[in-house]
């Protein structure tokens, strides 16, 4: 997680209460994936047995098993994790609008109008949506659980295809995670910007179109308009290229593991694969692992998105500090 963002949650005395929803959440995706790993092998075990009753039972506790692991992921989602993303946004507003009105008139032309807006309501949804937002931090921490536990389990069931499954995994989730998606920020900071001198412009034609209109200045300011729409459409698309570029290596690494996987645990059966059954188990394992990456580089790419926010929004509350601390000095 990025400094920024500690810092900030914990100066809303929310650090604490996140991590422990952080924690009650982590177990979901790998009890998931060992539910349905250990289902999919005893479904194709059963029915080549042609054991009709015990495949009946074994589907009904299966189903059971994955309500009650469900019921547990909503409640703690509904009782604590929505209340959580509730109070962030209450509290940063508030820590921002306490700045605010703590600023001379001087300190408060420091930002335009427009960038003051923003940040009070852009920005602040962006930090939110870093941490909770589908698919953002927490969600890849989660995928971070899934993917250890399962990478162990597949360890302990087989060695030789776990090794060709992160061979094929960790180039790809560097090239993409880390390489494609390097410059997305600075997009998104951009466009940001851009958006902030938008909401400048949109100002005077709300309050002031008559005045506008009788000095002949309609052109001039939707051109202004125009040029920064364009620049905000021209970043975000810089930023879409990158994160799709990103999306189709982690396919592409996906599709190839998987075909990999099959041919080789294929000559394997009977010797070190038991059967048909147990490679399945293995692509289930496999695939969840493979489901953990994509989770995390799809968060990676948003996070880098929403970092933005984190950034401007602890911008006013490290002046709000700084200020804090001069007074101090001074009394």
């Amino acid at each position: 997680m990025n400094h920024k963002v500690i810092k900030i949650l914990k100066e809303l005395g929310l650090w604490k209460t996140f991590v422990i929803v952080m924690i009650l959440r982590s177990p979901f995706d790998f009890l998931n994936s060992v539910l349905n790993a250990n289902m999919l092998e005893s479904f194709i075990r059963l029915t080549d047995q042609r054991d009709s009753n015990n495949l009946s039972r074994t589907f009904w506790v299966f189903l059971l098993l994955t309500f009650l692991l469900f019921a547990y992921n909503a409640s703690i989602w509904a009782t604590v994790a929505v209340k959580t993303d509730m109070m962030l946004h209450r509290r940063l507003r508030m820590k921002l609008l306490e700045s605010m009105l703590s600023r001379t008139q001087q300190e408060m032309e420091e930002y335009s109008e427009g960038d003051w807006i923003t940040r009070i309501n852009s920005d602040v949804d962006k930090v939110a949506d870093y941490l909770t937002a589908p698919i953002n931090f927490m969600h890849s921490m989660i995928a971070v659980v899934n993917f250890v536990l399962s990478s162990v389990i597949l360890i302990l069931l087989n060695p030789t295809l776990f090794g060709i499954s992160i061979f094929l995994m960790i180039p790809f989730f560097i090239l993409s995670s880390i390489v494609i998606v390097k410059n997305i920020p600075k997009f998104r900071k951009n466009a940001q910007e851009s958006f902030a001198r938008y909401t400048n412009w949109m100002g005077p034609i709300v309050e002031s179109g008559d005045a506008i209109a009788v000095f002949g200045g309609q052109d001039i300011v939707l051109e202004k308009v125009r040029e920064e729409s364009e620049k905000i459409m021209r970043e975000n698309v810089k930023a879409h290229k990158r994160t799709a570029w990103s999306s189709a290596v982690t396919a592409t690494s996906g599709m190839t593991g998987y075909i990999l996987l099959l041919l080789i645990g294929n000559s394997m059966i009977g010797t070190k694969v038991r059967d048909i059954a147990e490679l399945m188990k293995i692509t289930q394992y496999r695939g969840h692992m493979m489901m953990g990456i994509m989770c995390v580089n799809a968060g990676i790419n948003n996070m880098k998105t929403n970092l933005t926010g984190a950034v401007r929004v602890d911008e006013i509350l490290e002046g709000r500090d700084d200020r804090e601390i001069i007074e101090k000095k001074a009394s």
